[in-house]
C-alpha cells in the first residue's frame, strides 16, 4: 500500500508540470541572419544542421537568411531590432550601424563561444533555438540538466536543513521544506523540456514511456539520500544527500538525451554508469551550495541569536 500511495504522489506531482508552458517556449518565434562569405555561411550552417545534406544547407531550405555582409546596400534590414539575432560568420560585418547585436565568430574565438553567448544573453529562446537548430541540442540539453540537477541539490539538502539544524527551520521558504516528489517534479520538467527540443509529441502518454526511468530513480537514490543524511553528521549529511540528488538527476538526464537522440531505452546499467560519471563531481558541486545556503543564513540566524539574547538580559532585569 505504501508503494501504491508513493506511486499516486508521483503521477500527480508529474501531471502539475505545466507542459504547455514548455509547449510554448518551444514554439517561441525567432529570426536568425547569417552574415559573412559564401563559405563561411556554409561551414555554419553545418554546425547548426549538422546531420544535413550538402543541398539541404542552402539559406531557402533552413531557418535563417543569408546576407554577405550587414550592409543595407545588399540587402541586410539595418532597422530589424534588437530581437533579430545576427551571427557573423567572417567578414560580414560592415561600417554601417544596425539596431540588432552581432555575434561574431571572429570576434569572440568560434562558433562554441558564440552559442554560449546566445544562450546566455537569450535564456528565453533556449528551447526554440534547440528545437529548430539540431547542432544546439547537445549545448541546450547540457544546460537545462544542470540548471535542474542544482536546482535538486539545493532544494534536497534545504529540505534536509530543519532536522539537522532546527534553529535555521524558521528561516526557510515553505517550499524548501515540502514532499520529496517535488524533485520528481523537477525531473518530468526536464523531461518535457528535452523531449520538446528534440521535437517530441510532449503529451503524458506519448512521454508514459520515458518516466518509467523517473519511478526508479524517486524511490532509489532519493530513499538512500534519506538514509545517509540521517546518518552521517551536520554539514556531511547535507552534503551527501545534496551530491546524490545531483548526480540521480545527472545519470537521468542523460539517459534521456540518449534516448531522444539515438532512440535507444538506457538500460539500468547505463543508468548506474551516468550516476557514477556524476558522482565524481557532485559533492563538490554540493559543497558550493551549502557554502552559498551557510552565506545566506548567517546574517538571519545571527539576528535570532542576538534577539534571543537580549530577551534573556531583559527577564534577568
Amino acid at each position: 500500500m505504501a508503494k501504491f500511495d508513493q506511486a499516486k504522489k508521483f503521477w500527480k506531482a508529474t501531471k502539475e508540470v505545466s507542459v504547455g508552458q514548455i509547449a510554448q517556449e518551444a514554439q517561441r518565434p525567432f529570426s536568425v541572419a547569417i552574415v559573412g562569405a559564401r563559405e563561411k555561411r556554409a561551414e555554419l550552417l553545418h554546425r547548426l544542421f549538422p546531420a544535413a545534406a550538402e543541398d539541404d544547407v542552402i539559406p531557402e531550405r533552413s531557418l535563417v537568411k543569408a546576407f554577405d555582409s550587414t550592409s543595407e546596400e545588399v540587402g541586410f534590414p539595418v532597422d530589424a531590432g534588437p530581437d533579430y539575432l545576427v551571427i557573423d560568420a567572417g567578414g560580414g560585418r560592415a561600417l554601417a550601424p544596425i539596431n540588432s547585436p552581432v555575434y561574431s565568430l571572429d570576434e569572440m574565438g568560434g562558433w562554441d563561444r558564440v552559442a554560449e553567448r546566445i544562450l546566455d544573453q537569450r535564456p528565453e529562446l533556449r528551447l526554440s533555438l534547440a528545437r529548430r537548430f539540431p547542432g544546439l541540442r547537445p549545448l541546450v540539453s547540457q544546460r537545462i540538466i544542470h540548471d535542474t540537477a542544482l536546482a535538486n541539490a539545493e532544494f534536497a539538502m534545504l529540505n534536509a536543513i530543519p532536522g539537522v539544524i532546527p534553529i535555521v527551520a524558521p528561516l526557510l521558504p515553505a517550499a524548501a521544506i515540502g514532499d520529496i516528489f517535488m524533485l520528481t517534479k523537477n525531473q518530468a520538467m526536464m523531461l518535457y523540456k528535452l523531449a520538446a527540443i528534440h521535437e517530441m509529441p510532449l503529451d503524458l502518454r506519448s512521454r508514459s514511456r520515458d518516466l518509467a526511468p523517473l519511478l526508479g530513480n524517486a524511490f532509489g537514490w532519493r530513499a538512500i539520500a534519506r538514509e545517509l543524511v540521517g546518518l552521517a553528521p551536520g554539514g556531511v549529511g547535507l552534503v551527501a544527500k545534496g551530491a546524490i540528488a545531483y548526480a540521480g538527476t545527472v545519470a537521468l538526464g542523460k539517459a534521456l538525451q540518449r534516448l531522444y537522440e539515438t532512440g535507444q531505452v538506457p538500460t539500468k546499467a547505463a543508468l548506474k554508469e551516468l550516476y557514477d560519471e556524476a558522482m565524481n563531481g557532485a559533492k563538490e558541486i554540493s559543497r558550493g551550495i551549502l557554502r552559498s545556503i551557510q552565506k545566506r543564513a548567517r546574517k538571519p540566524v545571527a539576528a535570532i541569536e542576538a534577539a534571543e539574547k537580549d530577551s534573556e538580559e531583559t527577564t534577568r532585569s
